[in-house]
């Protein structure tokens, strides 16, 4: 099968990733799209808002009504540190071998892969696919050597982010039409359970 991978902290999951994930299934003819939450980043801050299980618990009710839409754990179990893409995709890989891999990133990062650890194993064993963003700069990037080994995937882009949401929650405004009516009410129940602490 081609799959599609969109990994990410899901901080909360909102309606931007969905629209990124139908894009790209739809653009590269891909069997699957496979939400894969993240464990801790290497380049960003642990001081999470929201816990690992309740991101997790929140992509699957994001996403339950898309047959071809699935959320895995894998990179919730590797050990100890700080969880990098190549580690998580040689487990994939050696779990679905079969499989072909499609791993798919903002334009915002494009800048930023050759930082990424084990970054030359990971254009040789997975396909890079590359949405656009509003705050990206194609001229930022274009001279980069390992430009031509990505798939540029076009959309319109979704101004919506995980900040901002996060920032709307703790403050008590709306955060309907940015996320899925159900998980709009987990985050409101989670705030509520929170406030009650």
């Amino acid at each position: 099968m081609k799959i599609g991978l969109l990994g990410g902290s899901f901080n909360p999951i909102h309606n931007g990733h969905l629209a990124i994930a139908e894009t790209v299934k739809k653009k590269l003819r891909l069997d699957k799209i496979w939400f894969l939450p993240s464990g801790k980043h290497p380049f960003k801050r642990n001081n999470e808002f929201l816990p690992p299980s309740l991101r997790y618990q929140l992509v699957q009710t994001a996403i339950k009504n898309y047959s071809d839409f699935e959320v895995h754990d894998f990179d919730f179990h590797h050990s100890g540190g700080y969880s990098y893409t190549d580690e998580l995709i040689k487990r994939i890989k050696n779990k679905f071998p079969e499989d072909i891999f499609y791993f798919i990133i903002g334009a915002d990062l494009v800048p930023e892969l050759s930082k990424w650890h084990n970054f030359q194993w990971l254009l040789k064993n997975v396909k890079f696919v590359v949405v656009n963003r509003p705050d990206a700069d194609k001229s930022k990037f274009i001279d980069l050597d390992y430009i031509s080994k990505l798939r540029f995937v076009k959309m319109k882009p979704v101004d919506i982010s995980s900040t901002d949401i996060r920032d709307r929650l703790f403050f008590g405004n709306s955060i309907s039409g940015l996320v899925p009516p159900e998980v709009e009410k987990k985050l409101l129940a989670f705030m509520e359970t929170e406030q009650e602490r």
